[in-house]
C-alpha cells in the first residue's frame, strides 16, 4: 500500500437550491478538504456578490481547497459558445486555485457518433487545452453516457487522439459500472490519467437509475474499487456526488465510509 493519501470533497451540486456559502462550513465540519464547485454556484456568487474575492475568503476561512469547476459544454453542437464558456469558467477557476475544469464533450454515445464529429469534439478539446495550459489548468473528462468519454475505450481513444498533457479523466466509476464495465479493470486501464474521482451509488430502474444512494447501498459493491485504488499511488481528490435529500446528513454518512473503508489512506483535515 502507498503512503500518499486521498484527499475527501464532496460536489456543492447536492445543495444546488442553496447558495454556496452554505455549503462550506457544513463540508468542513463533515471532515471535507474540498468542495468541488458547481459552476451555477460561481455564477450565483457573482450575482450577488460582484466578484469572487468574498468565496475565495470563505474557502480559506474553512480550510477547503477547489479541486474542480464543473461547468456544462457541448463541443458538438455548441462548439463556439461551449468554448467561450470554458475561457470564462477557466478565470474562475484561477480566481478559486482550482486546477481543474469538468468537461462534457456532447457528440451522443461514443458508438453512435460519426468519424466528423469526433474530429471536431477533438479539434475543441486540443484548442482547449492550449488556451488552458499557460494559466496552469487541465480539462477533466468526467465519464458519462451521451458524450465520447463514456466508456473505458472511447476515453482512452479521444485522450490519445488530442494528445495534450493537460487533458485527462475525472472517473466517475458508477457510470462505468452501470454500463457493464469492471470498476476495477476500469481504474487500472484509466488510473495514468486520473485526477479525480466521482464517487455516488444508484439503483437501476429498467432504463433509468434512483440517485441518492448512500455508497453502502447501491447496486455497486464499493469496497473492491477503494481497495484498488487505495492501494495505489492514488493523492489526488475524490469527490462524493450526492443527489438525493438531506445532502447535510449524507455528507458525514459517506464521508464516515470512506473513512472506515480506507483508513489513514483518506487524508484529514488540518488541527
Amino acid at each position: 500500500m502507498g503512503t500518499a493519501q486521498i484527499k475527501p470533497s464532496i460536489c456543492s451540486i447536492a445543495w444546488r437550491d442553496e447558495p454556496i456559502e452554505v455549503v462550506l462550513p457544513i463540508a468542513a465540519q463533515a471532515g471535507y478538504l474540498g468542495v468541488e464547485v458547481w459552476q451555477p454556484h460561481v455564477q450565483r456568487h457573482l450575482e450577488s456578490h460582484g466578484s469572487l474575492e468574498t468565496l475565495g475568503a470563505l474557502l480559506a476561512r474553512h480550510q477547503l481547497a477547489v479541486p474542480m469547476v464543473s461547468g456544462y459544454y457541448d463541443l458538438a453542437l455548441q462548439t463556439q459558445e461551449s468554448l467561450d464558456a470554458l475561457a470564462t469558467h477557466a478565470q474562475q477557476a484561477v480566481a478559486l486555485g482550482a486546477p481543474l475544469l469538468r468537461m462534457f464533450t456532447g457528440g451522443e454515445s461514443s458508438r453512435e457518433a460519426t468519424l466528423s464529429v469526433w474530429s471536431q469534439v477533438v479539434a475543441a478539446l486540443q484548442q482547449a487545452c492550449d488556451q488552458l495550459a499557460p494559466m496552469g489548468l487541465a480539462i477533466a473528462l468526467e465519464t458519462h453516457e451521451g458524450n465520447l468519454h463514456d466508456a473505458t475505450p472511447s476515453t482512452l481513444r479521444l485522450l490519445e487522439r488530442v494528445d495534450r498533457p493537460n487533458l485527462c479523466i475525472n472517473l466517475d466509476i458508477f457510470n462505468l459500472y452501470a454500463i457493464g464495465e469492471d470498476p476495477c479493470e476500469a481504474w487500472l486501464r484509466l488510473r495514468p490519467h486520473v485526477r479525480m474521482i466521482h464517487l455516488k451509488n444508484a439503483v437501476r430502474q429498467g432504463q433509468s437509475r434512483r440517485l441518492g444512494i448512500p455508497l453502502t447501498e447501491g447496486e455497486m459493491p464499493y469496497r473492491p474499487f477503494l481497495d484498488a485504488v487505495g492501494g495505489s499511488d492514488y493523492d489526488r481528490f475524490a469527490s462524493v456526488e450526492w443527489f438525493g435529500p438531506e445532502p447535510a446528513q449524507a455528507a458525514v454518512g459517506e464521508i464516515s465510509y470512506l473513512r472506515q473503508e480506507l483508513g489513514g489512506r483518506l487524508a484529514q483535515r488540518p488541527a
